[in-house]
């Protein structure tokens, strides 16, 4: 679940090997100049807010792996660039206003409404994520990546459609009943839509609506519906496909042998 980057100055503190954040965290921290705090609660450390962070100047950069059950501090942080929290807390995300944020990696929570809350957030990754839409990203004309790990549920595309800079999409256990949404995103350059059983298999699956010129990667698993199978021959840039567990007609899997040798492409049984 981790988000990071080489632009911070990360200073790692564990509860098993450093102990209790009170002893020497924070005069480390200031001391050695510091921007970014990954963090791991353990042994005799157990946290149950993250109140402390109140005192680090200048926190850029904040990762969270550990159980803590309070830790709305994180998203009031004001200079907060990458935020990654895997706490397991369900409490609802506070309603403040965060433009310096860029990279969101949460499990599911009330209250991940991103054009609200973070205005300029370019990646975003939810866990265990529960929705039944993309409404919670809709108007985010900055997001550029999402990743959704889902509870093998069923839902729809709908908000992505307003998420013109989107580069990539990644669903992990999400039938989706329609790529429609995606039609309008020229910018597009990768689409995982996994859904394995369990998870239902995905309803109306269009290479029509995936005829971006930038699009390079094409993954999908579990659809029963693919469609438009002609609108590969347009990808310019098409370089792999991936059809795992799907149905494919005769005349579907003749059109894949004629595309041509640059491109990778492989039809996958999950079985074997």
């Amino acid at each position: 679940m981790a988000v990071g980057g080489d632009a911070f100055k990360i200073l790692q503190w564990s509860g098993d090997f450093d102990g209790a954040w009170a002893d020497g965290g924070l005069e480390r921290y200031r001391r050695e100049g510091f921007d970014g705090l990954d963090l791991t609660p353990g042994g005799a450390w157990a946290p149950a807010n993250l109140g402390f962070l109140e005192e680090l100047e200048g926190l850029r950069f904040l990762e969270v792996r550990g159980k803590v059950a309070d830790d709305l501090a994180a998203f009031r942080h004001v200079e907060l660039e990458e935020l990654t929290l895997a706490t397991g807390s369900r409490r609802r995300v506070p309603e403040v206003v965060r433009p310096r944020l860029k990279a969101l990696c949460v499990t599911d929570r009330p209250g991940v409404e991103v054009a609200q809350r973070w205005p300029n957030l370019e990646r975003i990754r939810i866990g265990g994520w529960r929705g039944a839409d993309l409404g919670q990203v809709a108007g985010a004309q900055r997001l550029n990546r999402v990743y959704l790990e889902a509870k093998r549920q069923r839902g729809t595309l709908r908000g992505l459609e307003t998420c013109t800079a989107l580069t990539e999409l990644i669903s992990i256990n999400y039938a989706v009943e329609d790529t429609a949404p995606l039609s309008g995103l020229h910018n597009l350059r990768e689409v995982r839509l996994m859904a394995a059983s369990p998870t239902p298999s995905h309803s109306r699956v269009s290479f029509a609506d995936l005829a971006g010129p930038e699009l390079t990667k094409i993954w999908i698993s579990n659809a029963r519906n693919l469609l438009d199978f002609d609108a590969l021959r347009s990808l310019p840039r098409l370089r792999e496909l991936r059809l795992i567990g799907c149905a494919l007609r005769g005349s579907d899997a003749e059109l894949l042998k004629s595309l041509p040798a640059s491109r990778d492409v492989r039809i996958i049984d999950p079985v074997e």
